[in-house]
Parts: C-alpha cells; sequence; structure tokens
C-alpha cells in the first residue's frame, strides 16, 4: 500500500470525526516531514515535525470545545489542559499527546537550548520524529476508522515500516534520490522492500547505475552477507546489511 492510497483513505475516515480544513493540515504536514526526511533536509523535517505537533492538538482541542483554533500558543500547556479532558478517548487524552511532546516539541526545544555538539543528533532526531508522527496517524485510523478492518489492518501496518531516508516515488516509481555508491543504493532500495524483496530486474529498473554496477554490486554484497537472495530468485537485506547500512549511512 503506498503513500498516496494511506492518506486518501486516512482522509475519508478522519473528516467524518473532525473539521475537513485540520484533517488536510494534519496529513498534508505527515507528507512534508516524510519528504524532508526522505530528501535527507533534516532541519525542515524537524520543523515540519513541531507543525505535525500543533495541528495534532488543533484537531484535539475541537473534540474538547467544538472550535477550531487557529494556533496552538503553548503545547506543553495544552497538553496538560487535554490529559485533564476526562470525555476525551484515552488515545486522545493521553497516548497521542504524551508521544507528540516526546518525540516532536521536546526533542526540538531541549535540542535548541543545549550547547552546539561535535555530533549531529538531527539525523536520529528526525527518524523518531517520522516514527512517532507514523504511530500517531496509525492511532487515529484505529481510533476513529470508517474503513472494514482489514483495509485498517494494512494501512496500520504500512505506516509501521520503517521509513527508509533517500528513497522518493513519483507516479508509482520509486527510486533513491541522492546519487550515492551503487552498493548503497541497492541497500536502500531492499530496506525500502525489506519484506517482499526484489527481484533482478525490478532493481535494475529502480536503481539509477549502469547493468553491470548492479551485478557487480549484489555479488559482493551478498559476499559480505549483507544481501541474499531466496529460493524465488528474489533479493532480500539482511539484518547485517540494515545494520551496515545505518552506519554508513549520513543523511
Amino acid at each position: 500500500m503506498n503513500d498516496a492510497t494511506i492518506i486518501a483513505e486516512t482522509r475519508s475516515d478522519l473528516i467524518a470525526h473532525f473539521p475537513e480544513n485540520v484533517v488536510d493540515d494534519i496529513l498534508q504536514t505527515y507528507i512534508n516531514l516524510l519528504q524532508k526526511f526522505r530528501q535527507g533536509k533534516l532541519d525542515d523535517g524537524l520543523m515540519q515535525a513541531g507543525r505535525f505537533v500543533e495541528h495534532l492538538l488543533r484537531a484535539i482541542d475541537f473534540k474538547i470545545t467544538g472550535n477550531l483554533p487557529k494556533e496552538i500558543k503553548s503545547v506543553a500547556a495544552k497538553i496538560r489542559e487535554v490529559e485533564n479532558a476526562t470525555a476525551l478517548p484515552e488515545s486522545l487524552r493521553l497516548l497521542i499527546p504524551k508521544a507528540l511532546y516526546g518525540m516532536a516539541y521536546n526533542i526540538r526545544s531541549k535540542r535548541d537550548a543545549v550547547h552546539v555538539k561535535e555530533i549531529d543528533a538531527r539525523p536520529i532526531d528526525l527518524a523518531m520524529c517520522v516514527a512517532a508522527a507514523s504511530w500517531t496517524v496509525a492511532e487515529l485510523i484505529r481510533e476513529f476508522h470508517i474503513s472494514d478492518a482489514r483495509d485498517v489492518e494494512s494501512r496500520m501496518a504500512a505506516l509501521s515500516r520503517t521509513k527508509i531516508p533517500l528513497i522518493e516515488s513519483i507516479n508509482g516509481e520509486v527510486f533513491v534520490s541522492r546519487k550515492v555508491k551503487p552498493k548503497t543504493e541497492i541497500l536502500l532500495l531492499l530496506a525500502h522492500n525489506v519484506t517482499a524483496g526484489l527481484s533482478r530486474r525490478e532493481l535494475g529498473v529502480a536503481a539509477k547505475c549502469s547493468p553491470s554496477s548492479v551485478t557487480t554490486s549484489l555479488q559482493a554484497l551478498m559476499g559480505e552477507r549483507f544481501v541474499h537472495q531466496s529460493i524465488d530468485a528474489r533479493y532480500h537485506i539482511t539484518s547485517e546489511g540494515e545494520s551496515h547500512l545505518s552506519k554508513i549511512l549520513i543523511v
């Protein structure tokens, strides 16, 4: 299930419970967050994470008051207020606000307050923000869905998958958005398709390098046990390959 399908179906679920404009704000900011993460634009991505938090709190405030605020002046104060709104479902009153505050708002504000360190924490901060935002969207689907259970489970499973940086999709074509070494490009593509893997033909189409580079890289990666070819001739990234990718990948 691709991002566009998830967003469209989730929008249909949520506009039955929230004003259409705040649903669009939430989902568009989530899309922007994913795009910035995949493009390796760290500061822009963290900014989108903050906006995602505020739009979610606007939606929750609507559930409390019946009015949709234009902005949230204090995230911390609003979360304290939401915690006392006992008429809300637990997911809106406690689970989602605590996740949002911890993953996006608190990380950003605390990082901004400390001195510049030699090691850049933005990549791991943004990865955590993306994971928590994806969990939040999945929780909204679980709480407010009007679709059938099987569709909901598929969307929640898709949202729970690890998001891979530098991977983009345009008109259904998945590709690596930055020039990297062929071996890294193949690992990124396989990590994005971690469950189903990719055939040699699919890798050849997706990888923006020569056919010989794909073949040579696959042979090297299998020799290093970073990639495994299954009995159906499809290629899969191994746990060692995932560990190696996380070490070499600088977004």
